[in-house]
């Protein structure tokens, strides 16, 4: 194959570089191994010398000077150093297994990368590990330098190399693994000196990993298209000896995003996060939303979380509840607001697997329709069912990623909870719903209301839109067959030690009676019934 060039960037956190080292010096099909050290307080080379002197693959980049860590800027240097004709693009806490090669071919027409949706949570991380040629990666442009932070550079430049023409082929996950550490270490740019208490809301959401990708997105949409004709930051090389380079930025404004794209893009990626997570907040007008992002995060809260009821008392409250506007005028200078005061909310708070969260989610559809309020559907990933309600549905409706249940109950909203094991439980409660006020249900079962209505449910859930990729999967399967089964196999006796399995999801009574149901719906009672109809013809 090709010569392989190894490309990692660090920047003083070199503990899970010594670590990630030790495996790629035993992948043969490396060729070389390009270390950027961006400014590091203690320059890299002195811990490295060791593994240097034992290899001669392994070069040094150190960069000079600069004050903050900008990761673009950094594996771009990389790539220009690179002496072969692939590149295989590795953060410096990711360890390759020896056989990586064995299991990831490079066609032509082809880059391979890692893929977040794949892995469990603690390895989302290996999204921004590619394999690629160097020749594809100029031609692209490499990565985008006006996103200077971390989020989105990766799949930014994965949609350039698609659009060059190049596939996108998936990492074997089985082959790399990323060292885990805390999220908020990786950027220097979230250190306020604050607690998360005393932020304010604006602050406070800015923290999250979700923030950071969505602002980086807005950045790199109102910028010029970065492409290979822009101009990558400049480097001079200071010295040069055997295996070390030393490096220094000449012009640091070349790539300058303006102050006014920066604040949009804050501001529409603060309106996407309030959206997932918060619902409702993101419909307020400009000024006002902006206002609210400057309040105490608990104002915040106490704002978007509470009924109506509660709120008209609220000096906050009162000072935002005639700003809110409808959503596809928002933000239009040229639209004149019209006042829209939000409808009374029925929030499901969705539990349990994949089947038990859609018909919580059915029946809390048919209520709200039936009692005209905005249905809100909470679906928080957990043991029981990993993937965000995103990755299924294509879906208009507000849907919230962060359950409130304790916050709704404390609060004196109108709440009931069927969860059979958590406090105040009232499973199968008949509801009856306050006149005007938001309700918030946390279940995995059908509600007991006057409003039930199985047509209503069902037709809800014959509307939900499959995402394309779910979609596919479903249109690759004949239909119609002759036989249709649905096989729960994986769950009951024999799988306790498992989260969603453990008996302390249930009271006893009920994990006997799912263990009963479970055993009548064991595969082998299908296949023996399909063969005896099979053999009467």
């Amino acid at each position: 194959m090709l010569g392989v060039s190894l490309v990692t960037c660090c920047r003083n956190r070199s503990e899970n570089l010594n670590k990630a080292l030790l495996s790629w010096l035993k992948v043969e099909n490396i060729s070389e191994i390009i270390i950027v050290d961006w400014s590091s307080d203690t320059p890299l080379e002195r811990d490295l010398k060791p593994f240097m002197d034992a290899d001669e693959r392994i070069k040094i980049v150190r960069v000079e000077e600069e004050e903050a860590w900008i990761l673009t800027y950094a594996y771009n240097a990389g790539f220009r150093c690179a002496s072969h004709a692939c590149i295989l693009k590795a953060d410096a806490d990711i360890v390759i297994a020896p056989d990586f090669f064995d299991k990831n071919k490079l066609s032509k027409d082809q880059f391979l990368a890692g893929n977040w949706r794949n892995v469990p949570e603690d390895q989302a991380h290996i999204n921004g590990f590619f394999l690629a040629c160097k020749s594809d990666l100029a031609d692209a442009g490499g990565f985008n330098e006006f996103i200077t932070s971390y989020g989105w550079d990766d799949d930014d430049l994965y949609g350039r190399l698609a659009a060059l023409g190049l596939r996108r082929g998936e990492i074997d996950p089985d082959t790399i693994y990323h060292i885990p550490h805390d999220d908020e270490a990786r950027s220097e740019a979230f250190r306020t000196g604050k607690s998360a208490d005393a932020m304010c809301a604006g602050d406070r959401l800015r923290k999250s990993s979700q923030y950071g990708i969505r602002r980086n997105y807005y950045i790199a949409a109102l910028m010029p298209a970065w492409s290979r004709h822009q101009q990558m930051a400049d480097f001079s090389v200071t010295s040069e000896q055997n295996c070390h380079v030393t490096l220094q930025r000449l012009d640091r404004r070349s790539n300058e995003v303006p102050l006014n794209v920066e604040q949009e893009a804050d501001y529409f990626a603060l309106k996407d996060i309030v959206s997932w997570n918060y619902g409702g907040a993101a419909r307020l007008a400009r000024p006002a939303f902006i206002s609210l992002m400057a309040r105490n995060f608990g104002d915040f809260e106490y704002f978007i979380q509470t009924g109506p009821k509660h709120r008209a008392r609220d000096w906050l409250y009162r000072r935002l509840r005639w700003q809110w506007v409808q959503p596809e005028i928002a933000d239009t200078a040229l639209a004149k607001p019209s006042v829209n005061v939000p409808r009374a909310k029925l929030y499901i708070d969705a539990q349990h697997g994949l089947g038990n969260r859609l018909r919580a989610i059915a029946s809390g559809a048919a209520i709200a329709r039936a009692t005209e309020r905005e249905l809100v559907i909470i679906w928080e990933p957990d043991a029981h069912c990993e993937c965000h309600f995103g990755d299924l549905f294509d879906h208009d409706g507000a849907v919230m990623a962060r359950s409130f249940a304790g916050m709704a109950a404390s609060c004196g909203m109108d709440f009931v909870t069927y969860m059979e094991l958590e406090p105040n439980s009232s499973k199968d409660k008949r509801i009856h719903l306050r006149n005007g006020e938001d309700f918030y249900a946390r279940t995995a079962y059908v509600l007991n209301s006057p409003e039930s209505d199985c047509r209503v449910e069902n037709d809800f859930l014959q509307r939900l839109k499959p995402v394309e990729a779910v979609q596919d999967l479903v249109s690759s399967v004949r239909s119609p067959n002759d036989l249709a089964v649905h096989v729960r196999m994986v769950g009951g006796e024999g799988f306790e030690h498992l989260p969603y399995e453990t008996p302390d999801n249930w009271k006893k009574s009920s994990h006997k009676k799912i263990t009963h149901w479970r055993r009548k719906s064991h595969f082998s009672n299908f296949i023996a019934r399909i063969d005896q109809l099979a053999g009467e013809g």
